[in-house]
């Protein structure tokens, strides 16, 4: 059986807007070349070893060309492995895979978040730091004893996480609706109440109320412009875990965080990012 088609995506953005896109597209992380020149207003950004489906949603979500790969790569790459949080949580990548590791780890909560589109497998820097925030809150608030709110939150794993860490509900929202559909698919496939996904764009949206844990993984401009609002959000004394900040934007965004009612209690740096807990001055 021959091997299924590959296709490029290639596309030029303005160079004042490199961090964003790396943070949007993380997700292919692992086939994005992002192409710059010193004092250039442009860079390239090619995507490889993509599914039709795949080249056609960044296509329609970015512009750009796609084209069909015309050479191979021989080497498979490797299985993503169980990511463990703390003594707490496993993600799997597969149902089998959950079926095994309930035989192996029984007292452990196994969480299904397949490879995908939407960001938020738990292998990333940034959500795995997210999540073992999340593992950290969980043990201090106690189970049902708290809500969560998700905001950019990509495939789910965040609301997913807290809701069997022990979260009473979570409300999950992204601007990406491919991201909705994919967070709902993941409710369903892990057959987990108590958790809500809609479509949320957090520059214009207004909360509604206040929850005890807010998670915001974005990427530095955005959590920059949105931090009042997330503030407004979380409850007085409740918890904030963001990420999504670049090394070298940490000192441009810590500030703002605080301008905005929190204080930062803990930093985790993981090669070029940095994730961080945080709680709402009362």
């Amino acid at each position: 059986m021959s091997a299924p088609s590959r296709y490029t995506w290639r596309k030029l953005g303005a160079a004042k807007w490199e961090d964003a896109w790396v943070e949007r597209l993380r997700w292919i992380s692992d086939r994005l070349a992002i192409t710059s020149l010193a004092g250039a207003r442009t860079l390239r950004l090619e995507a490889y070893e993509l599914t039709r489906a795949q080249a056609e949603r960044l296509r329609e979500g970015f512009g750009g060309v796609i084209a069909l790969q015309r050479k191979q790569r021989a080497i498979s790459e490797p299985a993503r492995a169980p990511i463990r949080v703390r003594d707490k949580l496993i993600v799997a990548a597969s149902a089998r895979e959950r079926d095994e590791l309930a035989k192996t780890a029984p007292d452990r909560k196994i969480l299904v978040i397949p490879d995908g589109m939407a960001f938020g497998t738990g292998d990333h820097a940034t959500t795995a730091s997210c999540l073992r925030f999340l593992a950290d809150v969980s043990e201090e608030l106690g189970p049902q004893s708290w809500e969560m709110l998700d905001l950019g939150c990509g495939s789910g794993i965040l609301a997913l996480a807290g809701s069997m860490l022990g979260a009473r509900r979570a409300l999950a929202g992204d601007f990406d609706p491919h991201a909705v559909r994919t967070a709902k698919e993941n409710v369903r496939a892990n057959a987990v109440t108590g958790v809500t996904v809609k479509k949320l764009d957090v520059r214009v949206w207004q909360p509604p109320r206040v929850w005890d844990v807010v998670a915001a993984n974005l990427y530095s401009g955005l959590l920059i412009e949105t931090a009042p609002r997330i503030a407004a959000a979380c409850a007085s004394g409740g918890r904030f875990v963001f990420s999504g900040i670049l090394r070298k934007q940490e000192a441009e965004v810590l500030p703002v965080l605080k301008k905005a009612g929190f204080v930062v209690q803990r930093l985790i740096r993981k090669g070029k990012w940095v994730a961080g807990l945080a709680a709402r001055c009362k």
